[in-house]
């Protein structure tokens, strides 16, 4: 993962902690999936207690993507590199500029927020995928934290490139034997041997 910083300090202060003492993360989460049907903004809040994380999901909404968009994300798999590289630019404006609205009409205040980005390619079997929708636009944008890139450092590890889900899975439903995550690719993770295991099903 990177971590794409402005101006706010992080992690975050004393006077944002819980009424015990726990921290209190306040993230908007951003994803992009294979569906294209249009970009998810999710507002969220987890607090760390002795014995596990608590989470809230306090707002969430589609923003479906301009004709122009849609054909554009789903054309990028053939582009040459420049357009490819353009395109990350962009689509990081278009996200900052997107979650800026959500904030504003919500009139709510993130701490950070942590972008997936929409996936151009995923090899994990060759050592690479691609998300786009660079950081430090977003960041730029916002006057947030980003933090982005979630994939590369499993993939490039020998693993398939969900670093987060299982680890989110680990330490937000410890009660379960296995969490499924559907959506254009399933994938599943669980304990083996004192290890997260996760993998791409179907």
């Amino acid at each position: 993962m990177s971590d794409e910083r402005s101006k706010r300090s992080f992690p975050l202060s004393s006077q944002e902690r819980g009424p015990g003492g726990e921290f209190v993360y306040s993230v908007i989460g951003l994803m992009s999936g294979t569906s294209l049907d249009g970009l998810d903004i999710a507002f969220c809040r987890f607090r760390k207690e002795p014995s596990k994380w608590q989470y809230e999901l306090v707002l969430a909404e589609t923003v479906p993507y301009s004709g122009e968009w849609l054909e554009r994300l789903a054309s990028l798999v053939n582009a040459p590199g420049q357009k490819l590289t353009e395109a990350d630019t962009e689509y990081g404006f278009l996200l900052g500029r997107l979650v800026s609205d959500f904030i504003r009409r919500n009139k709510i205040r993130p701490d950070f927020i942590a972008s997936h980005g929409h996936t151009v390619f995923h090899r994990p079997e060759k050592h690479f995928t691609l998300q786009i929708g660079k950081g430090s636009a977003i960041a730029a944008v916002t006057g947030l934290p980003v933090v982005c890139d979630f994939r590369s450092l499993d993939v490039n590890l020998g693993g398939q490139g969900a670093p987060l889900v299982p680890v989110g899975d680990r330490l937000l439903f410890p009660e379960f034997d296995y969490c499924l995550n559907l959506g254009g690719f399933a994938n599943i993770s669980f304990e083996e041997k004192g290890k997260r295991i996760a993998f791409d099903i179907c």
